[in-house]
């Protein structure tokens, strides 16, 4: 699934001017956490990246907290998608990275 993407000052202008839906951190497949927007003008849900285009990834859900807490204002209801354990698991298991578990 594609996705549209915002820049942090695209996603702090929208913010302030209170168009901003949701924002939804999704835990990747690489275990790294993004942030999704969805506004309101704007169908779909808009992926945070960087000025070089890149997807904007946190390793860890309390850095990506810190972060929001920091530079956002206005945040509206954050919801969060985790990657499960056992699907992690064979996930590794089919790129051969990870032991079968017994």
């Amino acid at each position: 699934m594609s996705h549209d993407a915002i820049s942090e000052q695209e996603l702090i202008d929208n913010l302030e001017s209170k168009a901003v839906k949701g924002m939804t951190l999704v835990q990747g497949e690489d275990n790294k956490f993004r942030i999704y927007v969805t506004l309101t003008w704007k169908e779909g849900r808009q992926l945070l990246e960087t000025q070089r285009k890149k997807p904007r990834t946190w390793a860890s859900l309390d850095r990506l907290v810190r972060h929001i807490n920091t530079k956002y204002r206005q945040v509206p209801v954050i919801q969060l998608e985790l990657r499960s354990k056992n699907e992690s698991a064979k996930n590794e298991r089919k790129r051969g990275k990870g032991e079968p578990e017994s």
